[in-house]
């Protein structure tokens, strides 16, 4: 997509990112039926117990009380908790990747590349609108580490 050698293709929310920042042009475009989505979360082993226990709820209390959620969100992406990622955000960003508002000034990559100035609005609108408008939620087929193995296979020829 930087290059220029394609002008449509499915991208991850950090590639969008990506691309913006160096100042390219892109849109975050869903189709007419309404967008597909990821969804990702965190486990814990029923084999756990003890310290290990114990460490994991703690990893996942961390990974949900914000910081993590705040990053995400400066990517594209959205936290369980988007309450806790708030207060690692600032206003305006809030504002912008979450209310669907337009940006007051310039919003920021989590590397500090601008992504959008004051006056745009994020691609899709706030999160209610994205979220209620997604009609196809993608998950990882059966065979994904054959199909990428080709995948790969086919790009290196």
């Amino acid at each position: 997509m930087a290059s220029g050698e394609v002008v449509i293709q499915s991208m991850w929310s950090p590639a969008i990112t990506a691309v913006k920042s160096q100042g390219v042009p892109c849109v975050y475009q869903p189709l007419e039926e309404g967008y597909r989505s990821w969804g990702g979360g965190l486990g814990i082993s029923a084999a756990l117990s003890g310290l290990e226990l114990e460490a994991a709820y703690e990893y996942i209390n961390w990974y949900l009380s914000g910081w993590v959620g705040g990053y995400l969100m400066r990517q594209g992406y959205y936290s369980a908790v988007p309450e806790t990622s708030k207060e690692f955000m600032t206003a305006d960003e809030w504002g912008f990747w979450y209310e669907g508002k337009a940006a007051e000034g310039d919003i920021l990559s989590p590397t500090g590349d601008t992504l959008a100035s004051a006056g745009e609005v994020r691609d899709g609108g706030a999160f209610l609108d994205r979220m209620g408008s997604v009609v196809c939620w993608n998950s990882v087929m059966d065979k994904n580490q054959y199909m990428v193995r080709k995948w790969n296979e086919f790009i290196a020829a």
